[in-house]
């Protein structure tokens, strides 16, 4: 309950800072090309840089051994979800379940995920949620290309080894497992530039909400169901499943935290760039996300 209670406040908190981009972008503060220029900015500067910093850690054993079995469980997770996704969607057209494939598998734990594990838990809650976002950046950018595309890209597979986010995990491991710890004279900017992750992602997630049209999203129960999924029958899964297995409770509910996040907004970017319906991307990231306010924190009751 107490877990529930952190979460349910640390959501709030989320959403004012949600509602500051969409009463930015509805007074006209900053437009599309801005929030593209924002998101950026968030995905290849704040949130690698917070993630590095997350492993500027004393090495221990501990910690090594929860990393390991945090990257194990991501794996585990993403292979139920992808039982579950194929599940869903078997009966749509191929167009809307190439859409509804990737908005159910690849939550959006970089822009929600990283934050609340930051709120809840701290630099040790973003250093084992590092291990998800990792794995949910590799596949996406192998196995959900192929799914969107249709055909296999290998470019896009060279592109998850040349990104920024992929890239500050490597590095971080590596300073981890040497003991190898940054200037004071360093790490201070670097920790000032890593607390700008959470208020600027959330800001950019609040604007992708104003840019959709919240009156046609409400009337299409499908949304409903698929966030019902998405946000509910897929963290239950997992939540059910790690109950079985004997680690840490931290770990675990952090894996959690990772599977109950709403649609990720990158369904909607990869619908626009190979020819899929990118409006009814941008529909499922909305419900799915305004949902998630009540969601998150009630499967923390679970945890």
């Amino acid at each position: 309950m107490e877990l529930a209670a952190i979460t349910l406040y640390k959501t709030l908190v989320m959403v004012i800072l949600a509602l500051t981009g969409v009463f930015s972008y509805k007074l006209q503060i900053v437009d599309e090309e801005m929030n593209k220029k924002l998101s950026e900015l968030v995905l290849t500067l704040f949130t690698p840089v917070l993630l590095f910093t997350s492993f500027q850690k004393e090495f221990s054993k501990d910690l090594l051994a929860g990393l390991g079995i945090s990257v194990l469980l991501s794996l585990l997770s993403f292979g139920v979800i992808w039982l579950i996704c194929k599940g869903v969607v078997c009966r749509q057209e191929k167009d809307y379940a190439v859409v509804e494939h990737i908005a159910l598998m690849y939550s959006n734990c970089g822009f929600i995920g990283i934050p609340m594990a930051q709120g809840i838990w701290g630099v040790e809650g973003v250093f084992y949620m590092t291990s998800y976002v990792a794995a949910a950046n590799f596949l996406l950018w192998s196995h959900g290309i192929i799914v969107m595309s249709g055909k296999k890209d290998i470019t896009s597979l060279k592109n998850v080894f040349t990104s920024p986010t992929i890239i500050s995990i490597v590095l971080g491991v590596i300073c981890f497992l040497a003991k190898v710890q940054i200037p004071a004279m360093i790490k201070e900017p670097m920790d000032m530039i890593a607390s700008m992750n959470t208020p600027m992602a959330m800001m950019v997630a609040g604007i992708n909400i104003a840019q959709a049209d919240l009156g046609r999203t409400f009337r299409k129960r499908r949304l409903y169901w698929l966030s019902f999924v998405k946000l509910i029958v897929m963290p239950m899964a997992m939540a059910g499943l790690f109950y079985l297995i004997p680690v840490s409770d931290e770990v675990k509910t952090v894996m959690i935290l990772a599977t109950s996040c709403p649609v990720g907004v990158t369904g909607s970017l990869f619908a626009l760039r190979y020819g899929k319906d990118a409006v009814y991307a941008s529909e499922l990231f909305a419900m799915s996300t305004i949902i998630s306010i009540v969601t998150v924190p009630f499967m923390m009751l679970f945890c």
